[in-house]
């Protein structure tokens, strides 16, 4: 991951980020578009969604250190670092 990715934007990495989500139990969809097997490369609300969720069960590591008390769907440095500390 190379870049901050919100909603609107597109790309391979987008992919990345929501085969990563689903394979480790937040799912984007469950099924179509996003869902295992079909994830797409627009970062849309579902991804975003998810993205909070997962923020918000790491919200000790992700959250807080920013003075975050929910997930915003912004994949930054901070979320970026820890998805990369857990392995891709």
């Amino acid at each position: 991951f190379n870049r901050d990715l919100t909603v609107g934007v597109s790309g391979d990495d987008v992919r990345a980020l929501q085969m990563w989500l689903n394979t480790h139990g937040y799912l984007v969809a469950s099924t179509g578009p996003g869902s295992a097997g079909n994830e797409t490369t627009t970062f849309g609300a579902l991804t975003r969604a998810a993205l909070i969720r997962f923020q918000e069960a790491h919200a000790a590591e992700i959250l807080t250190p920013l003075g975050l008390t929910r997930g915003t769907g912004f994949f930054g440095e901070r979320t970026k670092a820890f998805i990369m500390g857990m392995g891709r």
